[in-house]
């Protein structure tokens, strides 16, 4: 006997030998979805029409982290950035053109750190390619490098060329006042002459003949004996004060003049500074200068604000500090505020006569192993020697 069993509420009719019969298999219903909502049916929309999830196509995110990160900015340029430091380092505009605008500030309220802090800036820039504020290496070094290798030297040559010749301009011009007193004190001897012919001649002109000698003897008398009075008395008083040293000194620059001209060859030209050397070495031992006098032709200041002294000792031999901070790193010579030798240097003036003590500096090349000069040329030394001191006493000469 057989019997038939209803189809479970809600299903579907099954097929005999088939089992439970699902929506979607030979149903007319459509398939039931799949995964932990089965048997949810999502809330449908007036009309009959259910909302539509959003579909997600496979492929990479979007707008978010991952292979589309924000690209970094490109680097600063090595030319533009090694220009910068060379030409206005002392300003701070390489590091403003970096990114680095604190440092930029700072140096250039410093003025480049007194120019080292410019100077090694341009060093490590053609030496190790630079970087930016972000740390990225400057673009093109490897092609521009050599260049700056080349360029960068005689760059810094020539600015240590023009100012050295700058502030020998500078020195001569302010040697130029001295002719003027010599021309000033001509007139007034030419005048006084005349002033005792004017004399001598009303009085043969009014008296009889024979009282003509006995008024023009005293006339002559009293202007030989005038002029043989003063005379001694100027001429004395420098001789005396003006110590042995610094007399050997003129002579040997006085010499090596002479011998310069009477050169025939450019070889015994260039020996004049080597004999001219020998000889101070001998008359100046270590240097040292005692009571010394001289002219003051410049009374300066760096940009540093430090004292620039330089005093003239005779006729185009000048003796003093050098007038800028880049020459003066070994040798200091350069007078600082604070320093009781600045308080005198305050109290000069170009033309003061002054009694100076210090060392001269001793170089390391031939001609000027006893004592360097600042000039540029052997020409300039021989013929007007600028001689570098440390100052150690400065007073004026009443």
């Amino acid at each position: 006997m057989s019997s038939s069993t209803p189809p479970p509420s809600g299903g579907s009719p099954q097929q005999q030998g088939l089992g439970p019969q699902f929506p979607g298999q030979g149903s007319p219903l459509p398939p039931a979805p799949q995964g932990a909502d089965f048997g949810v049916h999502p809330a449908q929309q007036p009309g009959g029409f259910a909302p539509q999830q959003a579909q997600f196509a496979p492929g990479s995110y979007q707008g978010g982290p991952g292979q589309q990160a924000p690209a970094q900015k490109p680097p600063k340029d090595f030319v533009v950035a090694w220009l910068l430091a060379l030409f206005l380092g002392a300003l701070g505009v390489d590091r403003f053109y970096r990114g680095f605008l604190g440092l930029g500030i700072l140096k250039l309220v410093t003025c480049g750190g007194a120019g080292i802090w410019a100077l090694i800036d341009v060093l490590i820039i053609i030496v190790t390619g630079g970087r930016d504020s972000t740390g990225q290496q400057l673009a093109g070094y490897d092609r521009s490098k050599k260049i700056a290798w080349i360029v960068t030297p005689i760059v810094l040559v020539l600015g240590m060329i023009f100012s050295s010749v700058n502030a020998a301009t500078g020195a001569d011009d302010a040697a130029v006042p001295e002719p003027d007193e010599v021309v000033a004190a001509a007139p007034a001897e030419v005048e006084d002459e005349p002033a005792d012919g004017a004399v001598a001649e009303p009085a043969g002109a009014e008296e009889p003949a024979a009282e003509e000698p006995a008024e023009e003897a005293p006339a002559d008398d009293a202007p030989a004996e005038a002029p043989a009075e003063e005379p001694p008395v100027a001429a004395e008083a420098p001789t005396a004060e003006v110590p042995t040293a610094q007399q050997a000194m003129t002579a040997a620059v006085d010499q090596g003049r002479t011998d310069a001209e009477a050169a025939e060859t450019d070889l015994q030209r260039a020996n004049v500074l080597n004999e001219r050397s020998e000889t101070l070495c001998e008359t100046v031992p270590e240097g040292v200068v005692q009571d010394w006098i001289g002219t003051v032709e410049t009374v300066d200041a760096n940009g540093e604000g430090k004292a620039v002294v330089i005093v003239s000792i005779e006729d185009d031999i000048e003796i003093g500090t050098w007038n800028n901070a880049f020459s003066d790193i070994s040798d200091n010579t350069l007078i600082e505020q604070g320093d009781p030798l600045y308080d005198a240097a305050l109290d000069l003036a170009p033309g003061d006569t002054v009694q100076f003590s210090g060392t001269l500096k001793t170089g390391s090349e031939s001609n000027d192993a006893c004592y360097y000069t600042s000039n540029l040329t052997e020409v300039m030394s021989i013929e007007s020697p600028d001689y570098i001191i440390s100052f150690s006493d400065l007073r004026t000469v009443q």
